[in-house]
């Protein structure tokens, strides 16, 4: 614990880095259409009609779109997603288009104009059209609803498991294992703000995960640490028997983490770009996870003993 100081200003550094990045350089995070609302889309693809055919078409109709592979095993599927101000200039221009969309046997909606624009812009003509597999919109009050609830899923998961914490051990143990979770919370995030990864609902759900290793490990480290305090007593220093614990757990928190993290990049080599996503969150978050139990939650106990619990 020489280095606890070190460790938690490192932190902090990196953090505040981070989200500074995020926030000046890329104007905050990237919503997917779950949080932002607006379409999504499932292309087939064909000679034709390819991922790169798509954004390109995209890019010279003026429409703001993310095209995805499908991944292993759909290589004939293309996944879109177009955010809601775009969703909303289509419908506009859907309606003004009406009697002209109807000629050619298209609906006057978003999708449908958009199909018929995709159509023109890569057969060329109005004989053969792109084939929409599914569609579905998100509105943006739905996407502020899932937004909202997912900030409070997120609160109360940390709530909870102080509460737990503080059950199982002490108060102090508890305010530890908080601050490495708030820890791992905001470093993920930061990741998620600089590399530009969507938020959506199983990047939240990694960010869960996350939360549950992270304590996981926590727990391990302060279970030894009771069990070697109930041995010693006072004739060791608190510190001491701290680094003690850590190196006793650290072999089990390694194996742990290295076996999860295997799992994960297999998911991360053969999903689509959506689960590869959130795989990317998880191998970043978990190994975090396993470095603020040894290098924050331990740090910030023995700081809280030394200087608060004695004061």
């Amino acid at each position: 614990m020489r280095l606890k100081w070190v460790a938690l200003a490192a932190s902090i550094t990196v953090i505040s880095g981070m989200m500074a990045y995020t926030f000046i350089e890329k104007k905050g995070f990237r919503k997917g259409i779950d949080f932002s609302g607006g379409i999504k889309l499932e292309i087939e693809l064909n000679e034709k009609v390819t991922v790169e055919k798509l954004r390109e078409s995209f890019k010279k109709l003026k429409i703001d779109a993310t095209v995805l592979s499908a991944g292993k095993g759909l290589e004939n599927m293309s996944k879109v997603e177009i955010g809601s101000q775009d969703g909303v200039t289509l419908e506009q221009n859907a309606e003004k288009d009406e009697k002209f969309l109807g000629l050619g046997k298209y609906s006057a909606n978003s999708v449908d104009y958009l199909n018929y624009l995709l159509s023109n812009e890569i057969y060329g003509d109005n004989e053969n059209r792109v084939n929409f597999v599914s569609s579905s919109h998100v509105g943006p009050t739905v996407g502020d609803y899932l937004q909202k609830s997912a900030i409070r899923l997120l609160l109360m998961t940390v709530l909870f498991i102080t509460i737990y914490i503080t059950i199982r051990f002490q108060f102090d143990y508890a305010i530890s294992a908080m601050v490495a979770l708030f820890h791992d919370m905001f470093i993920t995030l930061g990741f998620i703000g600089v590399f530009q990864i969507p938020l959506s609902i199983p990047v939240i759900a990694a960010l869960l995960t996350i939360l549950g290793y992270s304590i996981m490990d926590t727990v391990v480290i302060f279970d030894r640490l009771r069990e070697n305090l109930k041995k010693t007593g006072t004739n060791v220093a608190f510190e001491k028997q701290v680094d003690i614990s850590i190196n006793e757990t650290l072999s089990r928190s390694f194996n742990t983490t290295l076996t999860t993290l295997v799992s994960i990049v297999a998911i991360y080599l053969i999903a689509d770009e959506t689960l590869r996503h959130m795989a990317s969150v998880l191998l970043f978050g978990i190994s975090v996870g396993t470095y603020s139990s040894n290098m924050v939650a331990s740090p910030v106990l023995v700081i809280w003993h030394k200087f608060v619990k004695k004061a």
